[in-house]
């Protein structure tokens, strides 16, 4: 198995979910904050490695994650639940939302609650089904929820075909949602319908 560093996983992470922008050695040192020289290393590493694979325009060249190794797949999944770099009071968030694991096949966070964290005017979560018929159960545990904590949430309601054809669609509030969220669960779910729209 292929060792890649913090960087290079932040760097895979961003190519992978925002997939409408070619990123480059240029554009990608922006991102996730290193110089150009480490930029251009870190890249063609990863490239050496199977885990992204490079195509030139121009001068440039611009690189996208390997989705036909399946390697990079599980590497993926992993990378989306990595939660240490967030803050105690997003973990505590993510640690409630794992309740509806049993009603969903996935959930995640995403918003202001990322950003701004307390200072936060509510709580973005989309909830991907199950089963359609489960709404009900859902609203209610979610109303429950809202009656115990000081931020309210705020669901968005999704089948795993609606977030796949939205995704198709280039529905703009979605693409946001998947380059910006955190994975709470349903990681698998998440890389296979993001390589879906690549493929």
């Amino acid at each position: 198995m292929a060792e890649i560093s913090e960087n290079a996983k932040k760097a895979l992470k961003v190519i992978f979910t925002d997939f409408f922008t070619n990123y480059n050695s240029n554009n990608i040192r922006k991102r996730i904050q290193i110089s150009n020289a480490g930029s251009l290393k870190l890249l063609r590493n990863l490239r050496g490695k199977n885990i992204l694979a490079s195509k030139k325009m121009g001068k440039a060249i611009f690189y996208k994650p390997n989705l036909e190794n399946d390697y990079v797949l599980k590497l993926l999944e992993l990378i989306c639940l990595d939660h240490t770099n967030l803050s105690s009071f997003v973990k505590g968030w993510i640690y409630d939302l794992r309740e509806f694991a049993s009603l969903t096949k996935a959930v995640f966070l995403f918003g202001s609650i990322l950003r701004k964290g307390k200072n936060a005017r509510d709580v973005d979560v989309c909830f991907i089904l199950r089963n359609p018929k489960d709404y009900s159960r859902l609203q209610n545990k979610v109303d429950e929820m809202n009656k115990k904590n000081r931020l309210k949430m705020h669901p968005l309601y999704l089948t795993k075909k609606d977030f796949k054809e939205k995704l198709k669609e280039k529905d703009k509030p979605l693409v946001d949602l998947v380059k910006n969220c955190v994975v709470v669960h349903g990681e698998d779910l998440f890389v296979e319908a993001l390589k879906n729209v690549q493929s």
